[in-house]
């Protein structure tokens, strides 16, 4: 007697349809910052008309000593508005795994921190891999990041190690650097083992995407609304 066909499993509720999982969470990711980062400083309109007063409360968005150590301030960063609809806009691409309908996790909301504090120190974009702008291979021209430095960046593994480390990667890159591709980095850094090895590859030149790009030159003179308390 032939045995009926078997009935093919459902899906355990810990893991969802195959459609449903994401193949590449960077690229899922990159273009959420791109264009968030677009809409606040007007790139469309060559950064004639950026949202001065959000870009200046956000680059002050810093870090606080809680219990546990030191943390972004996620509480002053929820009360912003354009963090919000950064908010929003990561939370609306979240695989459904992840999103669990509600919010991000406290994780997630500390990288995102990370993100906007940084991305609003970015006053334009450039094209290329971040990594390979900091790097290069070794007998090319002098690196902008030293390789010590580099390799403390490898290792951290805080989100306020993180936030301290991406804003002076920005302020090398003479404020200029690849928005989607800075801000999913940072964002997954300390989640997505690839990312890192992908860092690794472009600043050593072993993945020569982004090595034809010249370095990036002066900083351009600023056109945000001075600080309260700048010198």
């Amino acid at each position: 007697m032939t045995a009926p066909p078997a009935t093919p499993s459902a899906p355990s509720a810990a893991s969802p349809p195959a459609g449903d999982r994401p193949r590449d969470l960077f690229g899922l990711y990159k273009p959420v910052f791109q264009d968030w980062w677009d809409g606040l400083t007007d790139a469309a309109n060559d950064h004639t008309n950026p949202q001065r007063g959000p870009l200046a409360r956000l680059r002050r968005l810093g870090i606080y000593d809680s219990p546990t150590g030191p943390l972004p301030d996620v509480a002053t960063a929820l009360s912003e508005g354009a963090f919000q609809h950064l908010y929003k806009a990561v939370r609306g691409r979240q695989p459904r795994a992840e999103e669990g309908g509600k919010r991000l996790s406290d994780d997630q909301e500390e990288s995102l921190v990370v993100v906007a504090a940084t991305l609003a120190h970015v006053r334009g974009h450039r094209p290329g891999r971040t990594a390979a702008l900091l790097g290069g291979p070794e007998d090319g021209p002098p690196r902008l990041l030293a390789e010590a430095r580099f390799l403390r960046l490898m290792r951290v593994e805080t989100a306020a190690e993180l936030m301290d480390q991406a804003r002076r990667l920005v302020a090398l890159l003479g404020r200029e650097a690849p928005v989607g591709d800075l801000g999913a980095s940072l964002f997954l850094w300390r989640v997505l083992p690839k990312v890192r090895r992908d860092w690794a590859r472009s600043y050593y030149g072993l993945d020569l995407a982004g090595h034809g790009a010249a370095k990036p030159g002066p900083i351009p003179p600023s056109q945000d609304a001075p600080e309260p308390g700048a010198a």
